[in-house]
């Protein structure tokens, strides 16, 4: 099992927007019972607020915004 996540495919603020989707749907599961829902979603919640903290102290990059890159390796 990988625990480490990529950085530039689990970007933050994607996955806080996930986390939130999360929360909506699990609002919604009937194979839960009601407080599990609840519990659920307040999970979801949760890790979503954590992330968008994260996201905002993140600074956007200069390859993000279409700045060369020195290693070629990394090139496009």
């Amino acid at each position: 099992m990988r625990n480490q996540l990529d950085i530039f495919d689990h970007d933050p603020a994607r996955l806080a927007k996930a986390n939130r989707d999360a929360a909506e749907h699990a609002l919604t599961d009937v194979q839960f019972s009601h407080k599990v829902r609840q519990e659920r979603a307040a999970h979801y919640t949760a890790e979503a607020v954590r992330l968008e903290a994260l996201a905002a102290l993140c600074s956007p990059t200069r390859a993000a915004e279409g700045g060369t890159h020195r290693n070629a390796r990394n090139a496009r």
